[in-house]
């Protein structure tokens, strides 16, 4: 597996939580907006095995993990890595995905928490906006699917992004969601221009006001709470 690095403790990527963070490298995506974005290249961090990477971010005073990347579920033996992160005691273990991977996934849910699922878009522009050649709105479906069918906790966000997103588009993913049965907080978070965005590819973007989704708040569908978390 490929890592690009470690942070030893975070307050902010678990709710109440402090978690050591693992940032896998490469991602089967490329979204132009993509805060991360020196670690999608597919070649970008360093190979380690296993057993190493447990070694190093033991013993950080942590209550546990988040694997995030680039795409985690890309890396065939990210099953392997997390049930030996609770095999080696781990209180709580959250991954970071798109689920573009279903069939990784699906492996890695027996040893997992909690998910924060990254919804890139309404379905029909999933392919537009992750800029691939493929669609991947099938696999994601899989994944959501199975994520709402497990006993593992499933948290859906989306960064909304000004001049690429639409408010209605915020609905249309909150009503699908609710159709495919989940119950539930949907986040929201802010596009950022930060110093991991690549220059070239957010000319013309910007960061969104709070208020375009204000006005959504009480159109969830029944169930679904919509947080506006904006950094």
């Amino acid at each position: 597996m490929r890592i690009a690095s470690f942070i030893d403790i975070s307050l902010v990527d678990v709710p109440k939580i402090p978690v050591t963070v693992i940032f896998t490298s490469g991602c089967n995506m490329d979204c132009g907006y993509c805060q991360n974005a020196e670690i999608i290249p597919l070649d970008s961090g360093s190979e380690m095995i296993i057993s190493d990477i447990v070694e190093s971010v033991r013993d950080n005073l942590s209550d546990g993990y988040c694997i995030t990347g680039g795409e985690p579920t890309i890396h065939k033996d990210l099953p392997l890595l997390i049930k030996a992160l609770r095999e080696d005691g781990a209180g709580h273990i959250n991954l970071n995905t798109q689920g573009s991977v279903p069939d990784i996934l699906e492996k890695c849910l027996p040893y997992l928490d909690s998910v924060w699922f990254d919804m890139k878009a309404v379905p029909e522009r999933y392919a537009e906006i992750t800029r691939v050649k493929f669609d991947p709105w099938p696999r994601v479906l899989r994944s959501i699917k199975l994520l709402i069918d497990s006993n593992v906790s499933f948290w859906p966000r989306t960064t909304y992004v000004g001049r690429l997103m639409k408010p209605t588009e915020i609905l249309e993913i909150a009503n699908l969601l609710h159709e495919l049965g989940f119950q539930g907080e949907y986040l929201i978070q802010n596009y950022l221009k930060s110093s991991g965005t690549r220059e070239s590819e957010v000319v013309n973007f910007e960061e969104p006001n709070k208020s375009e989704l204000e006005s959504l708040i009480d159109s969830m569908p029944s169930g679904i709470t919509l947080k506006l978390e904006w950094r």
